[in-house]
C-alpha cells in the first residue's frame, strides 16, 4: 500500500508549492531587512524569518436550551490564540511551528520541518493531512465560526511524513501518518492521497475538481467520543469499551468555483470503519455532503484568500449539509444519543473591515432525523447563534 506514496516522492518536482505558509527565500545580495508582507518578515541573504497570528473569540447561544439540554446555553469563549513562526533558509530548508493557546490548555496545532523542490515540498512532523477541502484550507478565511458536519470526519493535524506540490494545473498531496491525531496509540498508520485539477485559472470563473482518500489500520479505544451536530455541541456518544478494530477507510469528492463577487465549495465524503465493543468486528459507516456559497454584498472579488482589498466589506454565506448514519452503528451507542441521520442549514452575515479582522455572525439549525435524548429531555432540532471576532495578521 505504500508504493502510491513512494511513486509520489519520486515525482519530478516542477512548480511552486501551494501549501499554506510557504515562504520564498530572498534571492538578493543586501542586509537584513525588517518589513511587513502578510506577516511581519525578518529577510537576510539566503533566509527569512515570518512572524504571523491568529486570534479569535466569540460567544454562542443555544437557542431554547435554558431547560438544561445544553450546558451552558450560553458561552462566551476564547476560540483561539495561535502565533506562527516559519522560516525558509538556503537549499530549499523551512520550517513552521503553530501553537494554540484556547482557556484550558496549550496545542500544538503544527509544528514540521521540510525541503522545497522545484515544484514541491517534503514535511516531517505535525500538520494537516492532505484530505477534505475544508479542513485544508486557510482558517482565516472560512465563512461560518465553525465547520460542516463533514469535518469532524477529516484527519486535520497528525504526526508523520507528507509530501505536497504541483504542476501545470494539477495540485497533489499524499501522506503517512499515525492516524490518531498525535501520539501513536497502536502500531496502525494511515496513508493519506489527494489531488486537485484546477481549470480557468486565466478566466473570470476559474474552479477546481478534487478526489481524496485516507487509509490505514487502527485499534483503539474511541468509548466517550461523539458525532457533533454542525453547532459543534455533541450528539452520538460511543459507548464505553468501544473501539476502533480494523480498517478505516475515507473517500472525498470536492468542488470549488469562484466568480467575482461569488464563492461556492461543496464536498461528498464517505467513511467506513471497523468497531468492536470486545467482540467481532462491524462496519459501520458515515455518508455526508454539504454546498457552501458566499456573496460579497459590497462587489468586491472574493476566493480562498477572503474578500479582495476588503473595505468595510459585507459577506451573505449559505451552508446546507447532511450526514447519514448507519443503523449498525447503533448497539455502539450510549442509550438515547444514536439518530441516522443530522441535517443543517447555517445563514452568516460577516462584516470585513479591512485585510485584518473579520466579525461573523451565523444561525445554525440541526435537525435529526430520530430524536435524541438531552438531560433526560426528547429533542429532534437544535438552533445556535454565534458571533465570533478574528484578527490575523
Amino acid at each position: 500500500m505504500l508504493t502510491p506514496l513512494l511513486v509520489c516522492a519520486l515525482l519530478p518536482l516542477q512548480g511552486p508549492a501551494t501549501s499554506d505558509g510557504e515562504l520564498g527565500v530572498p534571492s538578493s545580495k543586501g542586509d537584513l531587512q525588517l518589513l511587513y508582507d502578510d506577516g511581519l518578515v525578518l529577510a537576510w541573504d539566503g533566509g527569512e524569518l515570518v512572524l504571523e497570528g491568529l486570534f479569535e473569540v466569540g460567544a454562542g447561544y443555544a437557542v431554547g436550551a435554558e431547560d438544561g439540554t445544553r450546558e451552558p446555553s450560553s458561552d462566551f469563549y476564547l476560540k483561539r490564540a495561535r502565533p506562527e513562526l516559519a522560516g525558509a533558509f538556503e537549499g530549499g530548508w523551512r520550517f513552521r511551528v503553530e501553537p494554540k493557546f484556547t482557556a484550558d490548555e496549550v496545542e500544538l496545532e503544527e509544528a514540521w520541518v521540510g525541503r522545497s523542490y522545484t515544484g514541491g515540498t517534503v514535511k516531517v512532523g505535525r500538520m494537516k493531512a492532505p484530505f477534505g477541502l475544508e479542513e485544508v484550507r486557510s482558517r482565516r478565511h472560512i465563512h461560518f465560526p465553525r465547520f460542516s458536519l463533514l469535518n469532524q470526519f477529516s484527519p486535520a493535524e497528525d504526526h508523520g511524513l507528507f509530501w505536497f506540490g504541483e504542476a501545470d494545473s494539477f495540485e497533489y498531496g499524499a501522506a503517512i501518518y499515525n492516524g490518531t491525531g498525535g501520539a501513536e496509540q497502536d502500531d496502525g498508520k494511515d496513508i493519506a492521497l489527494r489531488g486537485m485539477l484546477h481549470f480557468g485559472q486565466d478566466s473570470a470563473s476559474p474552479w477546481q475538481l478534487g478526489a481524496a482518500l485516507t487509509w490505514g489500520e487502527q485499534n483503539h479505544d474511541i468509548g466517550g467520543d461523539v458525532v457533533k451536530n454542525a453547532g459543534g455541541s455533541p450528539v452520538v456518544e460511543y459507548a464505553p469499551g468501544v473501539s476502533l478494530d480494523g480498517d478505516r477507510l475515507r473517500l472525498g469528492l470536492e468542488w470549488a468555483q469562484f466568480q467575482g463577487p461569488w464563492m461556492m465549495q461543496a464536498e461528498l465524503v464517505n467513511v467506513s470503519q471497523d468497531v468492536s465493543a470486545g467482540g467481532p468486528s462491524t462496519a459501520v459507516g458515515f455518508t455526508g455532503a454539504y454546498f457552501d456559497m458566499a456573496r460579497v454584498l459590497s462587489g468586491e472579488n472574493i476566493d480562498f484568500g477572503g474578500v479582495e482589498n476588503p473595505n468595510e466589506s459585507w459577506v451573505f454565506a449559505l451552508r446546507v449539509s447532511a450526514l447519514e448514519l448507519d443503523d449498525d452503528l447503533a448497539p455502539f451507542t450510549t442509550a438515547g444519543s444514536f439518530t441516522d441521520s443530522i441535517r443543517a442549514i447555517s445563514v452568516g452575515l460577516n462584516y470585513v473591515p479591512g485585510p485584518h479582522a473579520i466579525l461573523r455572525t451565523s444561525w445554525t439549525r440541526s435537525l435529526y432525523g430520530s430524536a435524541v435524548t438531552l438531560a433526560g429531555k426528547s429533542v429532534d432540532e437544535e438552533d445556535l447563534l454565534t458571533v465570533e471576532l478574528q484578527l490575523h495578521f
